[in-house]
């Protein structure tokens, strides 16, 4: 068996190959590129290869072109790689053969690699939020100069018709106006997005049908659970996705003392903001259903804050079993 460690770069990826005994057979430094994968990995067989990456800004497209050649290849959690991250000499040769030796041990922490539909679902979902993170940034940018010129904007928000009485009342503020129609082009792009992510929803994606059938949720939020889930059965039990969505109390022991702390950090922070959301939907919802119920009686003892991420909690259980028995959501 060969053991392959790759320490990709955005231009050029540096390979070291070692046998089942640890002894270097080769060394190469390449650009990144089809043809230079393929004549590396020419002399090496996919069933008698195994091959380690680590989770860089570069590997999804370094992992297709080898899936493309049918080799097995492992995704490495760079955060919890220690032999590299905690290195004295650090060279990009090192680090390979580094890999290499954690891959031959089989020692590598590894992350999970969706498969591709979920890749692409999880772009479309993460970008939508980038969009609006920028309107949002464009709206406040434009409030803040219409204070700076000490103008009283006669709507609440920025909506169409407020677009069209400040173009009207200030023809000649060009910063303002070129802010506006950044604002107007940012728009259509995402309503594009949301035409996308409603057909994917409502047309190509049962297990987002299935999340819909829950009070508060929509097309969208749907999709953005799916996308960051992936595949359910990867989960054992309701508390690994909630451990995974950090929706679980950090824990510190020592001897005799056990300390509870606050929600854990390293989690899904996009799955985690998407079911706090989706949780104030459901208990902002006229239907009266169970999170919500939980949610009012928690809330009047530990306070909203704790209550919300509780539900969230809850939440995540209910999407899970939902999405383990393909089963709608019940009201009772």
């Amino acid at each position: 068996m060969n053991y392959i460690g790759m320490d990709i770069h955005k231009q050029f990826t540096v390979a070291v190959v070692k046998d089942e005994r640890g002894n270097k057979l080769a060394e190469e430094k390449f650009t990144n590129s089809e043809e230079n994968f393929g004549n590396f990995m020419q002399i090496y067989k996919p069933e008698e290869t195994k091959i380690v990456i680590e989770s860089t800004s570069v590997w999804e497209h370094i992992y297709e072109i080898l899936e493309a050649k049918k080799y097995n290849v492992k995704l490495a959690n760079p955060s919890r790689t220690r032999a590299i991250a905690e290195a004295r000499i650090k060279t990009d040769s090192i680090d390979a053969s580094t890999l290499a030796d954690l891959l031959r041990a089989n020692l590598v922490a590894e992350c999970y690699i969706p498969p591709k539909e979920i890749r692409r679902l999880r772009e479309l979902s993460r970008e939508r939020r980038t969009f609006v993170k920028q309107n949002t940034q464009i709206k406040n940018k434009i409030h803040a100069i219409l204070i700076k010129r000490g103008i009283k904007l006669e709507f609440t928000t920025l909506c169409n018709k407020a677009l069209k009485w400040i173009k009207q009342k200030l023809p000649n503020e060009i910063i303002i106006l070129n802010y506006i129609e950044i604002l107007e082009f940012q728009k259509n792009k995402l309503d594009e997005i949301n035409n996308l992510i409603s057909e994917k929803s409502n047309n190509n994606n049962n297990n987002a049908k299935i999340l819909m059938t829950i009070p508060g949720i929509g097309s969208t939020r749907s999709l953005d659970l799916v996308a960051e889930i992936g595949e359910i059965n990867r989960f054992s039990s309701t508390d690994k996705l909630c451990s995974y969505a950090g929706l679980v109390p950090s824990i510190h022991q020592s001897g005799n003392s056990l300390r509870f702390g606050g929600l854990i950090k390293q989690s899904n922070k996009t799955l985690k903001t998407t079911l706090i959301e989706a949780s104030w939907n459901i208990v902002r919802t006229k239907e009266s259903n169970r999170l919500q119920d939980f949610y009012i009686k928690l809330a009047k003892k530990k306070g909203k804050q704790k209550a919300i991420c509780a539900t969230a909690r809850k939440l995540c259980c209910v999407v899970y079993a939902m999405l383990k028995k393909q089963k709608e959501f019940r009201y009772s």
